[in-house]
């Protein structure tokens, strides 16, 4: 019976260490605007089910400071980290591809506009030392 509870122990510990290892995303962001307010904005993360088969776009490196967590949190830095500097992300996803859709109409002489911008990019994530380092992947053949 011990050595099951040893093998158990054992087994959870790898599978944490195999949740540190797997560092590729898919990241998101959308903001929709009316009239030139922004009336909605979204930033989404998830990990990647598969490795990317492309190669590396372009890469941003992003200063943090790596907070202290508890064991059950380890294996999800990268995952807060993300979230923690969602604005520095966003800016590096900006340099990648991204989709802007616009219309507008005049009624009874008022002007109506909406617009949304859409970024979605496979990436892959680490820390080196202090940087958090986004790896943004290219989308392949259109």
């Amino acid at each position: 019976v011990e050595r099951l509870g040893a093998f158990f122990k054992v087994f959870v510990l790898a599978c944490c260490v195999g949740l540190c290892v797997a560092d590729e995303f898919v990241l998101s962001y959308r903001v929709q605007t009316h009239n030139g307010i922004a009336t909605n904005e979204a930033f989404g993360l998830s990990r990647a089910l598969k490795k990317h088969p492309h190669n590396s776009s372009y890469t941003c490196d992003i200063p943090v400071s790596e907070p202290k967590l508890s064991p059950l949190q380890k294996p999800y830095l990268l995952d807060i980290l993300l979230k923690s500097y969602q604005n520095a992300v966003v800016d590096c996803l900006y340099k990648g591809e991204v989709l802007v859709q616009a219309s507008g109409f005049n009624s009874k002489l008022q002007n109506q506009n909406q617009a949304s911008l859409d970024i979605h990019a496979p990436a892959s994530v680490h820390l080196e030392g202090g940087l958090l380092v986004l790896e943004i992947y290219e989308k392949g053949e259109k």
